[in-house]
């Protein structure tokens, strides 16, 4: 009787313990899933010194210091301010642009922009 009465006391207090423990197991693996998911996004802002179309790349003058933001078919460029803005395009980004890119940063430390906004003045 004493056996069976303390085995089940230590069944009962097992299934206790693992429903405290299991909600906060879970939500650990989703946030593990979600940082690996998506990767964290880098931003550069400034002037718009060159764009080459042969090589993919807008030259961004940040400051004095020249920062290269790479570019390809899926950059979405948009023109105006990030809160109002209409679709855009490459072929009307221009010498002296302000520009804003956001992406990750490549093993060369090049912007791999994922989304371009850009106007005539800061």
């Amino acid at each position: 009787m004493r056996t069976r009465l303390t085995s089940l006391v230590g069944m009962g207090l097992a299934v206790l313990i693992g429903s405290v423990l299991a909600p906060n197991v879970e939500a650990q693996d989703k946030a593990a899933k979600a940082q690996k998911a998506e990767p964290k996004l880098s931003n550069i802002q400034g002037r718009v010194q060159m764009v080459a179309n042969d090589i993919s790349t807008i030259t961004v003058l940040v400051g004095s210091a020249p920062r290269k933001v790479v570019y390809n078919g899926t950059t979405k460029f948009v023109y105006g301010h990030s809160n109002n803005n209409k679709p855009g395009a490459l072929s009307q980004v221009k010498q002296g642009n302000y520009i804003s890119c956001a992406g990750t940063f490549d093993s060369k430390a090049q912007l791999m922009a994922r989304d371009c906004v850009y106007r005539e003045e800061k």
